[in-house]
């Protein structure tokens, strides 16, 4: 064919990813990548009886095939291509994150004699070469192989995730073990630490359960071990690490979470599973847990790891456990939570406030607005100081007259309510 053809023949492809499957039979899709109409259509030729053919005219449309279409096995690509050429779409796929594309194979269609492109070609990331004149069988045999080595590969690949799951999980109740809970908060504090949030955990341990192992038989206590798993798991956050650590034992870190936001979860978590009904083989149940909390905001001092918080918080539990069970402890001090709640339900400062606001907690400052929204009066007035004022004086002025008068009415109409409770009284 002459050049003039050859040129006319890359620019009429009527459709660049068209897919060129067997008759309803499943194959293994190989992308072909060439803006020469001829070439594809040769390599089609060579393939179609035992392989999918999706077909692209550049690199950048080959690429875009890659990323969506999850079943390519294999890459065959012209390294002289408009728009992205070969050499850089070999590039982009061996730099990518995606393990599929990352290790899939690329051959390469060059010219027999063009050892200057090939070696670049290898250099970049390239598995093979054929020539432009190769044989159906040659070109079949390299694309067998090539496809088998794919497939292992993937095989790997997903052995990998499968072993990695395993070796993270626990195996009866699904939640992380022991050993990726101590890896997975771990991160989670330093990330805490370098952005000055708040961290907490929580020891949570089932009431008795050596009791319903022996009273019930230890299928039951399994039962029980998966329940209360579910149950946990449906009432923690997404970003909180929830693991089993052993036996009836379980563990959640709690990032963005002050003493006060976790003792909320503590009482939300042992609420839940308290109303929670547990039958087994046609028995009834009783099911409690106890909770020990420990926060680097108020248990900071010595603490240097996710075990330290740990170990605060276990104590804690078993301080639990002697005062009776189905409760929670938040201190060392004996103190009632109701005494914790009054003493955190303080005012916050300005700037934890914000950090509240901007992890979604609005809730938890609202009570708080007035006072929050009165302590910046000053900085409006400090604005207006400046030789250039930003605001109209007499009309800040004002607007402080208004909000303080709003914030006595807010007062006012608060201790109505109770005033009338003790008028009853």
């Amino acid at each position: 064919m002459s050049e003039k053809k050859e040129k006319n023949n890359r620019a009429i492809s009527p459709d660049p990813h068209r897919s060129l499957p067997l008759e309803e039979k499943a194959s293994s899709r190989i992308l072909v990548a060439d803006d020469s109409v001829t070439i594809r259509a040769g390599l089609t030729r060579a393939l179609l009886d035992e392989l999918t053919i999706v077909e692209a005219v550049n690199g950048e449309d080959a690429w875009e095939v890659l990323l969506k279409d999850e079943d390519i096995e294999l890459v065959i690509t012209d390294l002289d291509m408009p728009v992205l050429n070969g050499y850089d779409f070999i590039k982009r796929i061996r730099a990518s994150d995606i393990s599929r594309i990352t290790n899939i194979p690329v051959i390469v269609v060059t010219g027999a004699e063009d050892l200057k492109a090939k070696r670049r070609a290898f250099i970049e990331g390239a598995n093979d070469f054929i020539s432009k004149n190769s044989d159906p069988v040659e070109i079949m045999a390299r694309v067998k192989a090539h496809q088998k080595l794919a497939l292992t590969i993937r095989d790997l690949e997903a052995s990998k995730l499968i072993l990695k799951s395993q070796a993270d999980t626990d195996a009866l109740t699904k939640l992380t073990n022991r050993r990726s809970f101590f890896s997975k908060a771990s991160e989670c504090l330093d990330l805490m630490r370098r952005h000055k949030e708040h961290f907490s955990v929580l020891m949570v341990d089932i009431d008795h359960f050596k009791i319903i192992n022996d009273t019930y038989g230890h299928q039951a206590g399994d039962y029980i071990l998966i329940e209360v798993s579910k149950i946990l798991l449906n009432n923690v956050r997404t970003n909180d690490v929830l693991a089993r650590i052993g036996g009836e034992e379980f563990t959640i870190a709690l990032p963005y979470s002050n003493r006060l936001a976790s003792i909320v979860m503590a009482e939300r978590l042992r609420s839940a599973i308290s109303a929670a009904k547990f039958e087994y083989s046609g028995k009834q149940i009783s099911v409690t847990i106890s909770l020990g909390v420990a926060s680097l905001d108020k248990d900071d001092d010595d603490i240097e790891n996710v075990e330290a918080l740990l170990a605060i918080a276990d104590k804690r539990l078993y301080t639990a456990k002697r005062k009776g069970r189905n409760r929670l402890c938040a201190s060392d001090d004996g103190k009632k939570i109701e005494e914790i709640v009054d003493e955190d339900n303080a005012c916050p400062k300005l700037d934890e406030a914000l950090t509240m606001i901007g992890h979604g907690n609005e809730d938890g400052i609202v009570e708080h607005l007035h006072s929050l929204i009165k302590k910046t009066l000053p900085l409006f007035k400090l604005g207006n100081e400046i030789d250039k004022p930003l605001f109209d004086v007499q009309s800040i002025e004002t607007g402080i007259k208004v909000l303080e008068t709003e914030i006595k009415l807010v007062k006012v109409a608060e201790a109505e309510p109770e005033n009338e409770v003790e008028s009853e009284k």
